[in-house]
C-alpha cells in the first residue's frame, strides 16, 4: 500500500449505496489494508512516520524562520529609525551648539570692542590729561624763566647801583667812605 493510502483511510471516498457505503469496496479495502498491515505497514509507517515528522519539523522550522526574518525586519526598521533619530537629534544639537558658539563669539567680540573702545578713550583721556599738565609745566617753566631773567635783571641793576666798597686792612669794609671806588683785587 502507497502512503498516500493512509490518507485514503482518513478520506476512503467509498460510493454512497442506497444504505450507506458500497459493501464491496469496503471489504476490498479493509483487506488491502489487513495485507499491508501484516507486511510492509511497519516498515512503511516508520518511513512515513519519519517523513511526516520532518514535514512537521519542516513546516514549525519554516515557521520559526519566518518570525526570525518578520523579527530580524522589524529590529532592522526600527534601528533604522533609532538611527535616524539619533542623526536628526544630533544635526538639531550640533546646530544649536553652532548657534550658541556664534552668539558666545558675537558677544565676546561685542566685549572685547567694548573694552577696547573703553580703553583707547581712557588712553585719549589719560593723554589729554598729560598734554594739560605738559602745558602747564611748560607755561610754569616760561613763567619761572621770565621770573629769573627779572630776577637777573634786577639782580644786576642792584649790583650796578651798589658797587662794593674797597675793604679795610682787617678785611672789614669801609664804612665811612661811602663814595669811594672798590678795590681791584688781584
Amino acid at each position: 500500500m502507497d502512503w498516500k493510502d493512509i490518507d485514503r483511510i482518513r478520506v476512503p471516498g467509498f460510493t454512497l449505496g442506497r444504505r450507506g457505503y458500497d459493501k464491496h469496496e469496503v471489504d476490498r479495502f479493509l483487506a488491502r489494508l489487513a495485507d499491508w498491515l501484516e507486511t510492509d505497514a511497519p516498515n512503511e509507517i516508520g518511513e512515513m512516520a519519519v517523513t511526516r515528522k520532518l514535514e512537521l519539523v519542516g513546516k514549525s522550522t519554516a515557521h520559526i524562520l519566518l518570525a526570525a526574518e518578520q523579527e530580524a525586519q522589524e529590529l532592522k526598521r526600527q534601528s533604522e529609525d533609532d538611527c535616524a533619530e539619533l542623526r536628526a537629534q544630533a544635526e538639531a544639537d550640533a546646530q544649536t551648539l553652532r548657534a550658541n558658539a556664534d552668539d558666545d563669539a558675537r558677544r565676546a567680540r561685542e566685549e572685547a570692542k567694548a573694552e577696547a573702545a573703553e580703553t583707547i578713550e581712557e588712553g585719549l583721556r589719560r593723554r589729554g590729561q598729560i598734554d594739560h599738565q605738559i602745558h602747564e609745566l611748560e607755561d610754569h617753566r616760561a613763567a619761572v624763566l621770565e621770573d629769573l631773567g627779572r630776577l637777573r635783571a634786577e639782580l644786576s641793576a642792584t649790583i650796578h647801583a651798589h658797587p662794593p666798597t674797597p675793604a679795610k686792612q682787617n678785611g672789614e669794609p669801609d664804612r665811612e667812605a661811602p663814595d669811594a671806588e672798590p678795590a681791584e683785587q688781584s
